[in-house]
């Protein structure tokens, strides 16, 4: 099972597991874009839309969405509880992520 996910904005994911450290081009994930509206569709209302930075998904705890830019006059950072995602839009992220260390 994995301990995290990184999904860089410059374009790679990253999974990292006890067995497992592998970075793969975004571009090549076809479960990536659905993972990423689902998490901003999440986004809390005081939080404005923006692009992000990395997405750090810490399994069974939390997701944390950085901005691609933050000021003091504007929140677009924003950290989702784990029991808040719908599971089966990560899994199956996850499971391409795995099929591509089989690759």
């Amino acid at each position: 099972m994995f301990n995290t996910i990184h999904i860089f904005g410059y374009g790679e994911t990253q999974i990292i597991g006890s067995e497992l450290n592998l970075k793969i081009s975004s571009s090549t994930l076809t479960t990536l874009t659905p993972f990423v509206d689902h998490i901003k569709s999440l986004r809390p209302s005081d939080v404005l839309e923006s692009d992000y930075h990395v997405i750090h998904v810490f399994n069974e705890a939390k997701v944390m969405y950085l901005s691609q830019s933050e000021s003091q006059e504007e929140k677009r950072t924003f950290t989702i509880d784990f029991d808040q995602i719908d599971t089966s839009i990560l899994e199956s992220l996850i499971q391409e992520l795995y099929s591509a260390t089989i690759s």
